[in-house]
């Protein structure tokens, strides 16, 4: 009977099959448990879920640790975590499908579709669809003031900026005719229904609500004020690792169809911080371009107050991982996972 329950126990950790690292070892999952749960002590991390994919599927999927440390809820799968800025690629997915449908043009200046209020340097009306993707706007990421100022000029250099796209946002319900409020209905539909995304939102629901890990920075409990309940493209995602994984595996099987988020056409300049501290060489219409170990991949990071999450893909072999942490500014389990997974 013991033999029973412990390949029952050992069989909902959601490992789904033989992990492979990106060179071909093989990961024992007793080892990698130990690893994580390592690196998670190391980054006063409270809670994590991880999913690895070989080959095109999800082969581990689990949680770790707790997603609510009063009430000692543990992570599992399905688990839901603030996405972050890893929004920021599903909404240009979203964009680049209403294009191709003919409902957006990416290379009409954005001021055409609907003028800006809160930005008062005119060169702004040259801003497109196709500059905020690739983040060559101009706009600060965020601005603390009502009026916001242009960094560059629009088209001729890498600016990160989350403004950009909540501009591209208010563009996108102006042309269905709605509200930033009811503009994750237009996404259920173009999107997540095709790619059979469950619980894959960019504003809360009672059933993310019900699910989702709180956020925790240096073990004391913390929250935004930001409104959930109005569409945010640049990091208002809610999702977990199994339905994010799938989204990376749909984006590598329609590599060829979505071409544009995997051909770098904006280089980072010297001395980039994000240059200098997750090693991005480019950045293509929605995805950062690193070379890692003499390999090529696609990856994005994500820190909302209280969440850390990345991914990495590596389309030549349908190979990558994607993590959600419920620790704020833990951008060092990146390189923890990529040096097991790409050794």
């Amino acid at each position: 009977m013991t033999r029973y329950i412990l390949l029952f126990l050992l069989a909902s950790q959601s490992c789904f099959g033989q992990i492979n690292t990106f060179h071909g070892k093989k990961l024992d999952v007793i080892a990698l448990d130990k690893q994580i749960k390592h690196a998670m002590d190391s980054l006063q991390v409270q809670g994590m879920s991880l999913a690895i994919i070989n080959d095109g599927k999800i082969v581990f999927n689990k949680g770790f640790g707790v997603s609510n440390t009063q009430l000692k809820k543990k992570v599992t799968e399905s688990t839901l975590f603030e996405a972050a800025s890893l929004s920021k690629p599903v909404f240009a997915l979203f964009v680049l499908k209403l294009a191709k449908a003919g409902k957006i043009d990416i290379d009409k200046p954005l001021f055409e579709y609907l003028p800006a209020n809160n930005i008062v340097d005119d060169r702004y009306k040259k801003v497109t669809a196709r500059m905020v993707l690739n983040h060559t706007t101009g706009l600060p990421n965020w601005s603390e003031t009502e009026k916001i100022h242009l960094l560059s000029k629009p088209g001729t250099q890498f600016s990160y900026s989350g403004e950009a796209f909540m501009y591209l946002a208010k563009v996108i319900a102006k042309l269905y005719d709605t509200s930033l409020e009811n503009l994750d209905n237009i996404f259920q539909r173009e999107v997540a229904r095709e790619l059979h995304l469950k619980n894959f939102h960019f504003i809360t629901t009672q059933e993310i609500e019900k699910n989702l890990a709180l956020g925790y920075q240096k073990n004391q409990k913390v929250e935004d004020e930001r409104n959930r309940l109005i569409f945010d493209p640049a990091g208002g995602l809610y999702a977990n690792t199994l339905n994010y994984a799938t989204f990376l595996i749909w984006l590598m099987n329609n590599a060829l169809e979505y071409k544009e988020m995997f051909l770098p056409v904006i280089s980072l300049e010297q001395g980039n911080p994000i240059m200098e501290y997750f090693g991005v060489d480019s950045w293509t219409l929605g995805m950062a371009f690193i070379h890692l170990g003499g390999t090529k991949n696609y990856w994005h990071g994500g820190n909302n107050l209280g969440f850390t999450s990345s991914f990495m893909i590596n389309l030549e072999k349908q190979f990558g991982y994607v993590y959600f942490t419920n620790e704020d500014q833990c951008n060092g389990m990146k390189k923890v996972i990529e040096d097991i997974l790409w050794r």
